[in-house]
């Protein structure tokens, strides 16, 4: 797969309802041929308006992640710092640190706190929990056990329908570029606040290949690869993934559409796209992504494969080509669906999906019954005075090889002021 580095900060495209009439508009896009390196890059996108819509500019994300921070819409985020928000001088408040182990092997934890002077804590409060007066540090460390997070892939009942975008007037991405065989395309959903959780990881920017597949960097081999793989690109999604030119045939559609799940989707259309080299084998099919904002969602990691037609699937056995999920590392992962190619050993396993079929790829824990969840509490007086803010933040190190886990923290704010409560008068006023 070509690194083409090519970047795009959508703008929020709200479609309606998908079946009403509707009128288009669009604004002509500006490329630029400056970008660093020789890269191409696209400035500016077409906004659409129809009738039925409203568009929404961008703008920063209040939700973005840093690495390693705790994201609270997250649902399962490894640590998370909580307690109340408001508390009076002299209070005694309470907080509560959750740890846990997603991974498939046993973690060996470091976790610790610094308190800070405006808070004092209750020593009679501390139970695993030690605590250095001189460093006023929260301290334990030990194992917690694998929770094993991981994918299911499944055919599903829901009528989530394969959506045309060019009858919305949403461009074909292969218009701006100077070739659609093996690119890549960098999507920023932070700068409208959504990211996308894949194996509890937030991801607010994705690279969409031409090849029929999304991954978290825009970059890895040209051809399908057996699921999990070490050597394949890391965090990836794949609904058809096989060597795909839109050169000259076929169309590559993406948006941000509203109401066709209970959350906004980040919606990706290939449109009659051609194997490589045999343009007559071609397909239509999505991914929908479900996005998280800012509040927690039950579809949070869940992903939709929709297929509205493999032209000729036998041929496409021939050709080779995989539908599945993996991590960052290659170590977690499935194939739904694989046919080797180019000399591939592993065999050839399911069938490319028929017409109006739908995939559920949706996250699940293996082992709920493992304790890879472990919560601390500890109370502290507060001795900051109106209008201060207190900050606490919990960090856990790990064994693991994953750079995106092993260092992780999450901060709580505590903002100190006073309470009042004013009497309620029953029966009127005499």
């Amino acid at each position: 797969m070509k690194k083409t580095g090519l970047y795009i900060a959508f703008p929020l495209l709200l479609l309606g309802f998908i079946f009403a009439n509707s009128s288009t508009r669009a604004q002509s896009s500006q490329q630029s041929d400056s970008c660093p390196d020789g890269q191409h890059c696209i400035v500016n996108i077409p906004v659409i308006h129809l009738e039925t819509a409203v568009t929404t500019p961008s703008h920063p994300s209040s939700s973005t992640i840093m690495d390693g921070g705790s994201d609270p819409t997250n649902p399962y985020a490894i640590i998370r710092n909580e307690g109340q928000q408001y508390a009076a001088p002299d209070a005694t408040v309470q907080y509560q640190i959750m740890l846990a182990n997603y991974e498939m092997e046993e973690r060996q934890y470091e976790l610790t706190e610094t308190i800070p002077d405006t808070l004092e804590i209750v020593p009679e409060s501390l139970q695993e929990l030690s605590y250095d007066n001189t460093t006023r540090q929260l301290h334990w460390s030990g194992s917690l056990p694998p929770g094993y997070l991981e994918y299911v892939l499944e055919e599903s009942d829901d009528a989530i329908p394969y959506l045309d975008l060019e009858t919305f007037g949403v461009p074909n991405l292969c218009d701006s570029l100077p070739d659609c065989h093996g690119t890549t395309i960098a999507f920023n959903l932070g700068v409208n606040g959504y990211t996308f959780n894949l194996y509890g990881q937030p991801l607010t920017e994705l690279a969409v290949s031409a090849n029929g597949l999304i991954l978290a960097d825009d970059y890895g081999p040209i051809l399908p690869q057996w699921l999990p793989d070490a050597n394949a690109p890391g965090s990836l999604l794949a609904a058809l993934w096989r060597d795909t030119d839109i050169s000259l045939h076929g169309r590559w559609h993406a948006a941000i559409v509203a109401g066709l799940l209970d959350v906004p989707v980040f919606y990706i259309q290939w449109h009659d796209a051609p194997q490589a080299g045999n343009p007559d084998n071609t397909a239509r099919f999505a991914i929908a992504l479900a996005l998280d904002n800012a509040a927690v969602s039950d579809l949070s990691g869940h992903a939709y494969f929709i297929y509205d037609n493999i032209a000729h699937p036998d041929q496409t056995i021939a050709d080779g080509y995989v539908i599945g999920v993996a991590d960052t590392l290659g170590e977690r992962g499935l194939t739904y669906a694989y046919a080797p190619c180019c000399g591939q050993a592993q065999p050839p396993i399911g069938y490319p999906p028929s017409p109006d079929t739908v995939l559920h790829l949706r996250p699940t824990l293996f082992h709920p019954e493992n304790e890879y969840q472990r919560t601390f509490t500890y109370q502290a007086i507060v001795r900051g005075h109106v209008p201060e803010t207190i900050a606490t933040t919990a960090r856990a190190v790990n064994d693991s090889a994953n750079p995106a886990v092993n260092d992780v923290w999450s901060t709580h704010y505590l903002s100190v002021r006073l309470q009042q409560y004013f009497p309620v008068a029953f029966g009127g006023i005499p």
